[in-house]
């Protein structure tokens, strides 16, 4: 009796310590929680305490809040979030012991290149925000006021630092990833880069391609290597719109399946404004400068519009209305006014496009770097597995 009663104690202290455990009563000491070892790469470890500080820098990249990261509701996905940062360090701490074994090191001609490549990141965002600007002040501001002069250079700085504080980096820490990445580059081109398709390969590439991008040409601008033009119009137009809370309306009674109600209800609409419609229609025909009228009524537009629009037939941009009206124009025409759910617009064609099958020997460069860069992405990661078959070790239930 006495060895079952000291058994039992045993098994109350245990059940005891599994409750107060999972009510968060045991105490647990933060600094050696965050020193475990959750994974080794080589024998150099990774301790806890730096995944969660990445993720804790990069919560917002994988849609987490401090709120979220703490809510018991959330523990499963925080938990698969923590594997995925491990795995992402792994990786990196990888890589570069493999890069350091080859001798690629970051060196100061590598830095600067880095640094080249910020200043070019900084240009693009300026010329973003510059170009974003100038829409902005189209049609804005008091009548002869000039426009608010803006320093873009400073605010793509202010817009990088606050992407690189998200992220919880410095410009030059940031300057010193891109350089290790180029030292990554290096080691994948000394590993994979001889990899390279064959002849038949290529070729097998342009026939089944070609055909798939002649069967759907809405998705041929997404590829990677064109080789279908399908027949193409440019064009220009006037818009006389219906207002927008009356187009959000419209949109609303279609998304709620109340077809019959929203085809009234955009009848309706359109009359109101046909009269308008038939006006613009007229000075369209009787003057032979199309982007004055286009100017006059849509101002917004028209620097846009002076380039002209050019499309297929399938552009998943514009009215159904729009496109067969334009796609039965004559060079120089102008439509009459079409009827759509945005309003009526009255479309001058300037040209007509004829559909273009580009030849394999036109093509074949680029369909052979496709290839080969598919092919060698391919090896490189089956070569990266391997490596983290035989160099690493994880303790994911640290986690």
């Amino acid at each position: 009796m006495g060895h079952r009663k000291n058994i039992s104690k045993i098994l109350i202290v245990v059940l005891s310590l599994v409750i107060l455990g999972g009510c968060h009563m045991v105490g647990v000491n933060p600094e050696k929680d965050r020193a475990q070892v959750v994974a080794k790469v080589n024998g150099e470890p990774i301790l806890k305490g730096e995944v969660l500080d990445r993720l804790e820098r990069e919560k917002a990249l994988h849609g987490l809040t401090d709120e979220s990261l703490n809510d018991e509701g959330n523990k499963e996905y925080v938990l698969e979030m923590k594997k995925s940062v491990l795995e992402q360090m792994i990786t990196e701490k990888l890589l570069n012991q493999k890069t350091t074994e080859a001798g690629f090191v970051v060196t100061d001609e590598l830095r600067q290149e880095a640094r080249e490549e910020w200043e070019e990141i900084k240009k693009e965002v300026e010329e973003g925000l510059k170009e974003a600007g100038e829409e902005g002040q189209t049609g804005e501001g008091e009548e002869g006021a000039e426009p608010e002069e803006r320093d873009y250079a400073k605010e793509a700085q202010e817009y990088l630092d606050g992407q690189l504080k998200s992220l919880g980096m410095s410009q030059e820490e940031y300057i010193e990833f891109i350089a290790e990445q180029k030292t990554i580059d290096k080691l994948y081109e000394k590993t994979v880069g001889h990899i390279t398709v064959e002849e038949s390969d290529i070729e097998e590439y342009y026939s089944e391609e070609l055909e798939k991008q002649k069967e759907n040409i809405a998705l041929t601008q997404g590829k990677p290597v064109v080789l279908y033009e399908a027949p193409q119009v440019k064009v220009r137009h006037v818009l006389v719109e219906i207002p927008a809370g009356n187009i959000a309306e419209y949109q609303k009674l279609m998304d709620d399946k109340k077809e019959d109600e929203a085809k009234k209800f955009l009848d309706k609409q359109l009359q109101v404004i046909k009269g308008k419609a038939d006006s613009v229609f007229k000075k369209a025909q009787e003057q032979d400068d199309f982007m004055a009228l286009v100017e006059e009524e849509n101002p917004d537009a028209a620097e846009a519009m002076k380039e002209g629009l050019t499309f297929n037939e399938e552009n998943p941009h514009l009215p159904k209305e729009y496109l067969e009206a334009a796609f039965k124009l004559s060079a120089g025409e102008v439509s009459d006014p079409i009827a759509t759910p945005f309003g009526y617009y009255i479309i001058k064609l300037d040209e007509k496009i004829p559909e273009k099958t580009h030849t394999l020997e036109e093509k074949k460069e680029d369909i052979k770097a496709y290839l080969d860069r598919q092919k060698q992405d391919e090896e490189w990661r089956e070569i990266l597995e391997d490596w983290k078959k035989s160099s690493v070790k994880k303790f994911e239930r640290r986690l």
